[in-house]
């Protein structure tokens, strides 16, 4: 595996800043800027997130299930609650997808030993939501590039929406849960379980655990891991709508263009 130059590095988070802020149009990241591995992921992610200068809400943590290419994780900066309008800049092409993700009860900060599970477990309460995908390559959604280079771009995250909580999370069998999207009460789609890990939970542990080498993570952050069921394009103005049955749910509607 080839390993990005401090240059590179510097040249692909010039690319995606400019991205950001709306100077450079990117269809995805030049093959010569673009990792080979996750590591180079992170150093994209974290080049990046220093040059942003805005309230982080929570961490998306990913892994692309290989040897040699651990764990990463990116700041996540737009956090809605259920019901709102997701303004039409954060996804042009209306990218949503419902998940469990977990809210931090209290601090944990930065320090040399992992947490244990029971520690995070016992910091976290479970709250059904929407992350909204939203790339900052090509508005079209067609030039995302390699999908290294695509998870460079802070793991493609737009935002958030936080619906109910589900205090009682630890005696769930989130493999037996049924979850049901509709948009406008017409069904997107209808599954039990099917997140890669079963649990939801367990890709929580890892990501606080490569936080806590660097900065941890504070009381009120939404940790997002995976959906169950990925994502749809939907339209603008309806209602979406998902329901973990028994557990709670969460809704929004996306602005006009």
């Amino acid at each position: 595996m080839t390993k990005l130059t401090d240059d590179q590095i510097r040249s692909a988070t010039d690319m995606l800043v400019s991205a950001r802020e709306g100077h450079l149009a990117l269809a995805g990241l030049p093959a010569e800027l673009t990792p080979e591995n996750t590591a180079d992921i992170q150093r994209i992610i974290d080049a990046v997130s220093r040059r942003i200068e805005r309230p982080i809400g929570g961490w998306k943590t990913y892994t692309v299930y290989k040897p040699m290419n651990p764990p990463f994780h990116a700041p996540i900066y737009d956090v809605f609650p259920s019901g709102a309008e997701i303004p039409a800049g954060i996804s042009p092409t209306r990218l949503i997808e419902p998940e469990i993700m977990f809210r931090l009860d209290r601090d944990l900060p930065a320090r040399d030993q992992n947490y244990r599970i029971d520690e995070v477990m016992d910091s976290v309460t479970g709250v059904v939501g929407f992350e909204v995908i939203g790339s900052r390559f090509g508005a079209s959604g067609d030039g995302q590039g390699s999908l290294y280079g695509s998870l460079s771009d802070h793991i493609a995250n737009g935002c958030i929406v936080v619906g109910d909580a589900v205090p009682h999370w630890r005696e769930v069998a989130f493999e037996d849960v049924r979850l049901r999207l509709t948009e406008d009460g017409r069904e997107l789609v209808s599954v039990v379980g099917c997140h890669p890990f079963d649990n939801p939970f367990l890709p929580v542990v890892v990501g606080v655990n490569r936080l806590r080498r660097h900065r941890g993570v504070k009381a009120g952050d939404i940790i997002v891991t995976n959906s169950s069921t990925s994502f749809f394009a939907v339209d603008p103005g309806t209602v979406i709508r998902a329901t973990y049955e028994g557990l709670g749910e969460v809704s929004a509607t996306f602005a006009p263009s």
